[in-house]
């Protein structure tokens, strides 16, 4: 398969300074890397949300958690940001 893409003249100076740096044979394996990185990264961040929800369904289930209301937090906000800005 093969793909074009275009990149910032920015990005592509910096893709071509690692291929001279013998870091990488070509920029296409540079870009090829880059994505392997970007879905391991996507992939382990799925993983710490879902453990992450994990923690709040069990939290919810033992009844830690107590219900909120947006109205309330958006006034403790307005609270807070008056009491900061008053100094």
């Amino acid at each position: 398969m093969s793909t074009n893409i275009s990149l910032t003249p920015e990005l592509e100076k910096y893709a071509k300074s690692k291929v001279e740096e013998g870091l990488y044979n070509s920029v296409s394996e540079l870009m090829r890397e880059a994505l392997r990185m970007h879905r391991r990264a996507e992939a382990e961040h799925l993983q710490y949300m879902r453990a992450e929800l994990a923690i709040a369904e069990a939290q919810i289930a033992r009844g830690e958690i107590e219900p909120f209301d947006i109205e309330d937090i958006i006034a403790e906000a307005k609270a807070e940001y008056r009491i900061r800005n008053d100094r």
